[in-house]
């Protein structure tokens, strides 16, 4: 027997309740476990570093806790670990959009993804194509097992490698005042 599954529309969306370990792709509802402790230590010393750099005016910086429009047929919604948006952009955003609009439309200036043991977020490159589907400049692939940074960039319609990275430091591609030090990270880790 076959069961038909109904596809989330961005109105059901609405009245859902909020479950920050969900993701909506394509349609379909993705609960996705917590993330591990160590994980969590990682993005919490990335968000500390950016936060240190960037200019609080100019930028605001999420952690784990917005989604992010991809689209709304079929409804797309992710949540990133991080996410740096030009604030004046975001505020526009929000004041065209509806106040019980549960997404972020607009496009961040670099989102990161710290990747898991239990590939909780699914494909990396169903992820890629999302991201690329609006057009993010940038994201942060963090692998901390590896440990291994890799950054893509937005260029022809695609998110394309661009950099592979074990130590060192690295700046944003539209952050230049910005360089995170990849030891650091991988410390906070424990790796």
């Amino acid at each position: 027997m076959i069961t038909a599954t109904k596809s989330i529309t961005y109105v059901d969306s609405l009245t859902m309740p909020e479950n920050r370990f969900e993701e909506i792709v394509h349609g379909e509802s993705r609960v996705m476990p917590p993330v591990t402790f160590f994980h969590a230590c990682l993005i919490r010393k990335l968000s500390k570093t950016l936060g240190a750099q960037l200019n609080a005016d100019r930028y605001s910086l999420f952690g784990g806790d917005v989604g992010l429009g991809v689209a709304r047929s079929p409804l797309t919604c992710r949540v990133p670990d991080l996410l740096v948006f030009q604030t004046e952009t975001l505020r526009q955003a929000r004041a065209r959009g509806a106040r019980n609009d549960p997404y972020v439309w607009t496009v961040p200036e670099l989102l990161v993804e710290c990747l898991s043991p239990s590939n909780r977020k699914g494909s990396i490159q169903e992820l890629l194509a999302d991201y690329a589907q609006i057009g993010v400049p940038e994201v942060w692939l963090l692998d901390p097992k590896a440990p291994q940074f890799t950054s893509y960039r937005y260029e022809s319609g695609a998110l394309k490698h661009w950099l592979t990275m074990e130590t060192g430091r690295v700046t944003p591609l539209l952050l230049p005042n910005v360089t995170v030090d990849l030891a650091e990270l991988w410390e906070a880790f424990g790796a």
